[in-house]
């Protein structure tokens, strides 16, 4: 009887356990550093992982999918192209990218500083329609402008 009970115990110890970890979200449990980043693409070793307590277990893996995409964990880091490494990935080097060779400093009041404005003052200086959707982008103050190009390489993940 004491051998029976133990493996029961041992048993729902162990679903428990993976219940447990599964309800708490694969992305928040192996990638707590991507809690609150915007929507993007998906990261599919996080999908395939919930997907996995999906299929094992069906209600903790509907939880760890709510969890993730709640807490923004699903999602891959904006710049990051899902890459298994970083010597794959594009750097500004590698991808061609050209930047500008005059940056223009534009101040806008703090009162004044809306999602709306933002859009029409960059559309006012490129001469392109820019939208900005909302929880899809970041601002920052900056304490000069030759500071943009590391804030810029910060937020899109280069080095």
């Amino acid at each position: 009887m004491l051998r029976l009970m133990s493996r029961r115990v041992l048993l729902l110890s162990a679903v428990s356990a993976t219940a447990a970890v599964y309800s708490a979200g694969c992305g928040t449990v192996l990638h707590p550093e991507r809690r609150g980043q915007p929507a993007g693409d998906l990261d599919w070793k996080i999908v395939a992982l919930n997907g996995l307590g999906l299929l094992l277990f069906f209600v903790p893996g509907v939880i760890a999918f709510a969890v993730d995409f709640n807490n923004g964990t699903i999602y891959l880091p904006p710049g990051h192209y899902g890459a298994t490494g970083n010597e794959n990935r594009p750097t500004r080097e590698t991808a061609n990218i050209s930047r500008p060779t005059e940056l223009v400093e534009v101040r806008i009041p703090r009162e004044k500083l809306t999602r709306e404005q933002i859009e029409t003052v960059v559309s006012s200086h490129t001469g392109q329609p820019v939208e900005l959707a909302p929880g899809r982008f970041t601002t920052s103050e900056l304490p000069s402008i030759d500071g943009f190009w590391t804030a810029h390489d910060s937020l899109a993940g280069h080095s």
